[in-house]
């Protein structure tokens, strides 16, 4: 078969020619073969498709390949191709690498005439920023990225609580600035020149939003943002500031001043400024192909092998940017759109602002197959819409992503994933090494609950995910699902290493959230999670089966909710730990010969702390064994069984986990060993310092939340803030509103996290309500489902219950103090004691009041308003005493 080439050298002068024989062999520059003949020069990749398209004019039909030598290639835009750029299964069009070369195909442009400054700064002058022509927010040096400016330099700042309610001069009603604003603590921002350049990254559970800076008033310490947040700012939510000079203070840093027309930047050690390559990239996007499915046109068999695609950058919108979930609105800087049968072979992706590749509307039967995508400022993979298609045209399916090396991503865009199915059917995700990313490596499905779907008969097998989510973010897994899934299945995955941040909940192996259904999940070996080897939000009729899931740290399985239903078959299966709990929470569920055993010595106990008799009147697990597996070596991650396990008796077979991950070459399959990451063990579980109360409102400006506590359920017009209106003592009170409509009858409420373990606890707290409100007041602790303590309310009579029960009727519109007492640790009895003071009246003291004995730590605080119409109450003067371990 003939061949079209294009030789492109790093000069960018290129001949194009047509070869009589496929493997002619090409030497040096690549010079023109004997027989060929001369189609014309070229300069860009652009110049070669040109050159397709008039060779194919001319009937040309045998296979195309656009040979590529030397490099790096700069791109100014991106490189389009379109229906008319296809090829054929007989006759592919393929750009590739020539013999021998690795060429760059690059959106950046090489910053050069470094000059040294004061105090270790280097500046460029870059007159294109002062025009408006040029402006990024990446920044490479010696092919690794370099830290935006930002502050503080390691860590975050929290935010002190929401921003205060904001008076309308006209109309006089107070709005909620909700999530355009909040309180931060003096010194953290501050309102720095040109402000809107500025922004702030603010973490969710597990998500981030990137919000430009609008205003910042410093006497009241609150910060505006141009646009959103997706998700409720809260007490003690971590952020950072960037993009400002004075944040320039530690190496590996950098900032552009367009307003000046330069880069300044920080060397690290050792780097020398007069030699060091700095790229910044001017693009955000390499090559897009634009199909027209709708219209039955598409871009068809045209392949990329061998190619190195780098320096794409992000740009900011006006309204900064903030998603729902896994950073599902940030594009890829290879991106299809009517895309079939082409594909990603043997390629690079590295050093770019958002997600890899992305696979949106109408791609069939496309492969990215042995590729390395790493430094990503979003994820690896992206396959479908979170839509669900509208007609059969737009329908993505049939893709493959096989043997590829994904690692170091959601560098940005913390909550972006390693490779992402959205509303997508009958694909592949096999094989790969996905590490070293902040939330997810695989997600699969975009519906929550049990409604409509497009993501069934996915296949997830055979992958190696580990390093995972890494402190964080939380609320995610190894391997993440939503919705209704008939015919995915999740099977002979190796799944290790996955912790969430401190604070934070919620880092499993292999977590079917909500709705997900109809799942089979076997043959996976999970080890060292934080949340468990499998947690299950809710689903119904999944499949568990001879998975391994060991070493667990707070617990091994979640089980779904009760209330939805859930239902789950759990049937040979090795359950192994040392800690934490073996089930948590109750739900319908379907066991047997499953295998398990706590290594630590101590007893194995079911839910509630069942034995494994009283398990079994549940009637699931007749022939389970409480029995070691006896693992050749799971300290060290070897679950390769022995002989005579007792698992092997009950039917469980073998995983060989070697054929998890990449194949082919060592020189690829070892490239995992070269990723170099902190040594961070994974963590044992922290030792929280105890958080007590001592708060009047006094500190905490009118209008705002309190601080110290996490406010919720404000959506809608319920609110919880600090008041002049009235006050138990001093001039600050906190009044609660509720009203119709919310989403949770249990919204607004607030809480504490305490940590208090050992000893007496002491709460005081003044309480006025007004008629109607309805009020509770309960300790928890943190296990799941939590188990309660102190218990107390006021219903919309303003009858006072304790544990549900009547205890005396109270005044409203009266300051009403309490006093509640309960010991935890070894000091808890099962019982509290309540001392009501209403005005004018002795304290009615009511002690022994039951509560639930096995609640020996205080883990959560909370005051709730449950009513269902508009209610006010205030609360004032909270003060809590007690210690931890």
């Amino acid at each position: 078969a003939a061949c079209l080439a294009a030789v492109m050298p790093a000069a960018l002068a290129a001949t194009l020619y047509v070869a009589t024989n496929g493997n002619d062999a090409w030497s040096g520059r690549m010079a023109k073969p004997n027989g060929s003949r001369t189609a014309g020069p070229l300069a860009t990749l652009t110049g070669a498709r040109e050159a397709i398209r008039k060779l194919k004019a001319t009937g040309l039909s045998e296979p195309v390949q656009v040979m590529i030598s030397g490099g790096p290639y700069r791109l100014t835009s991106p490189l389009v191709l379109q229906p008319q750029d296809s090829g054929t299964a007989e006759c592919p069009v393929t750009y590739c690498a020539a013999p021998g070369s690795r060429p760059v195909i690059s959106g950046g442009r090489v910053i050069k005439g470094w000059r040294q400054q004061a105090k270790g700064l280097w500046v460029a002058d870059l007159p294109e920023a002062l025009e408006g022509k040029l402006a990024f927010r990446s920044l490479f040096v010696n092919g690794q990225r370099r830290t935006l400016a930002r502050s503080p330099n390691e860590g975050f700042y929290y935010i002190a609580s929401k921003a205060a309610l904001v008076t309308d001069p006209q109309t006089g009603k107070e709005t909620d600035p909700a999530n355009l604003a909040f309180r931060f603590r003096p010194g953290e921002i501050k309102a720095w020149d040109n402000l809107n350049d500025i922004d702030a990254v603010i973490y969710f559970h597990w998500e981030s939003g990137m919000l430009r800076l609008k205003s910042v008033d410093e006497v009241a310490q609150t910060v505006t943002f141009t646009g959103p947040m997706k998700w409720p700012f809260w007490s003690k939510q971590r952020y950072f500031v960037e993009n400002f000079p004075e944040a320039l203070d530690a190496p590996g840093e950098w900032y552009l001043d367009r307003y000046a027309g330069k880069l300044y930047y920080r060397p690290m050690p050792g780097e020398n400024m007069t030699k060091a390559q700095v790229v910044a990239p001017v693009v955000t996007q390499l090559v897009l192909f634009q199909g027209e499915p709708e219209a039955g046109m598409w871009v068809e068999h045209v392949r990329f092998e061998g190619l190195s695609f780098q320096h794409a950058d992000y740009t900011l919108e006006p309204e900064g940017h903030g998603d729902w979930q896994a950073a599902v609105t940030i594009p890829a800087v290879i991106q299809a759109r009517g895309a079939k049968d082409c594909s990603l072979e043997g390629c690079e992706i590295a050093h770019v602002g958002q997600y890899g590749v992305w696979f949106s509307w109408g791609c069939k039967n496309n492969r990215v197959v042995q590729c390395h995508l790493h430094d990503l400022g979003a994820g690896g993979v992206r396959i479908g819409e979170g839509g669900i298609p509208p007609n059969e045209a737009l329908q993505t399916s049939g893709n493959v992503v096989d043997n590829n090396l994904i690692h170091d991503g959601g560098i940005l865009f913390p909550g972006a994933v390693g490779v992402w199915i959205g509303q997508s059917c009958d694909n592949q995700v096999s094989h790969n090494e996905i590490c070293d990313m902040n939330y997810t490596a695989i997600s699969c499905g975009w519906t929550w609950g049990f409604g409509p779907t497009w993501a069934f008969r996915n296949r997830i097998e055979f992958n190696h995910l580990h390093h995972l989510m890494r402190g964080v973010l939380s609320d995610g897994a190894a391997i993440y699902t939503l919705g209704t899934s008939p015919g995915t299945v999740v099977r002979n995955n190796l799944i290790h290493d996955v912790w969430c941040f401190a604070e934070g909940y919620g880092a499993g192996g292999i977590y079917p959230d909500e709705g997900s259904s109809q799942i089979l999940i076997e043959n996976n070996v999970v080890y060292r999670t934080l949340s468990g080897g499998l947690t299950v939000h809710y689903g119904r009729d999944d499949i568990a089966r001879n998975n391994i899931f060991a070493l667990g740290r707070d617990g091994q399985v979640y089980l779904g909710r009760q209330d939805m239903n859930s239902s789950l078959t759990f049937e040979r299966n090795i359950v192994y730990y040392t800690e934490g709990t073996l089930f948590t929470r109750d739900s319908k569920l379907t066991a047997d010969n499953n295998v398990y055993w706590n290594a630590s010595g101590e007893p194995v106990t079911f839910l509630n702390e069942e034995s494994l008799e009283d398990w079994r009147k549940r009637g699931v697990d007749e022939h389970a064994v409480i029995a070691d597996p006896l693992f050749v070596d799971p300290k060290n991650g070897d679950f390769r069984l022995k002989p005579d396990s007792p698992a092997l008796k009950l039917g469980f077979q073998p995983i060989d986990v070697s054929q998890a991950g990449l194949y082919g070459a060592s020189s690829w399959t070892n490239l995992p060993k070269t990723i170099k990451r902190p040594p961070t063990a994974f963590p044992a579980r922290p030792e929280v310092k105890p958080q007590l109360i001592d708060d009047g409102f006094e500190n905490s400006p009118v209008g705002a939340t309190a601080e110290g506590c996490i406010t919720w359920g404000e959506a809608g017009g319920g609110t919880i803030r600090v008041t002049d209106q009235v006050a138990a003592s001093g001039k600050h009170g906190l009044k609660f509103t509720d009203v119709p409509g919310l989403d949770q009858p249990w919204n607004p409420h607030l809480w504490y996290n305490p940590y208090l373990t050992e000893g007496m606890v002491n709460l005081v707290f003044d309480l006025r309500f007004e008629k109607g409100a309805a009020i509770w007041h309960e300790w928890r602790d943190a296990a799941s489902p939590y188990r309660v303590a102190a218990s107390i309310g006021i219903d919309s009579s303003g009858q006072l219950l304790a544990n549900q029960q009547p205890v005396m009727p109270l005044p409203a519109d009266q300051w009403i103090h309490f006093e509640i007492e309960c010991g935890m640790g070894k000091q808890a009895t099962g019982t509290y004691t309540l001392v009501v003071t209403v005005p004018g009246q002795e304290p009615k003291r009511i002690e022994n009041l039951p509560c639930n004995p096995k609640c020996i730590h205080l883990d959560w605080l909370g005051f709730i308003s449950n009513a269902t119409e508009h209610a006010v109450f205030y609360l004032d003067n909270v003060k809590l005493t007690g210690k931890g371990k």
